[in-house]
């Protein structure tokens, strides 16, 4: 039997999406992600955000005519639910962030609905919530890992 990868960490976590500016704009103004160089691939948007502490988020232009099957983190435009409450149990990404409470006002300033629980008798706090595409989002108080 062959051994795993040796050496593996994630690089990057890529989006697709419909309109690449408003995607980038939202995580932009949500989690504070800058710009990175992101090379020109011609035929289609991209552009690449810092993930940190020393990873980056891709959000790449959907081709339509892949054939390839839409993210498990979508959901659908036309879904007439779009229930926070349920991310907890499905396909979404996490953050630490290092101001929960600030982080929470954040989202109640931009309209975002999102739905809270709490962990470890209620020492971790944890906000779910979906992007602009309907990707499931998750913030969290976890201690920074030493």
């Amino acid at each position: 039997m062959m051994a795993p990868f040796a050496g593996v960490h994630l690089h990057h976590v890529a989006r697709e999406t419909d309109d690449v500016q408003r995607l980038t704009t939202f995580y932009q103004q949500i989690f504070g992600f800058q710009k990175l160089e992101t090379p020109a691939f011609g035929e289609f948007e991209v552009v690449w955000l810092t993930l940190p502490p020393s990873y980056s988020l891709h959000v790449i232009q959907r081709d339509r005519q892949s054939g390839l099957p839409e993210s498990p983190f979508t959901v659908p435009p036309q879904a007439s639910r779009r229930d926070p409450s349920s991310l907890w149990r499905g396909h979404h990404l996490s953050f630490r962030v290092l101001d929960y409470d600030s982080a929470i006002a954040l989202l109640r300033e931009k309209n975002i609905q999102f739905f809270e629980k709490t962990q470890q008798d209620g020492k971790i706090k944890q906000a779910f919530f979906f992007d602009p595409d309907g990707n499931g989002l998750e913030i969290g108080n976890w201690p920074v890992p030493s």
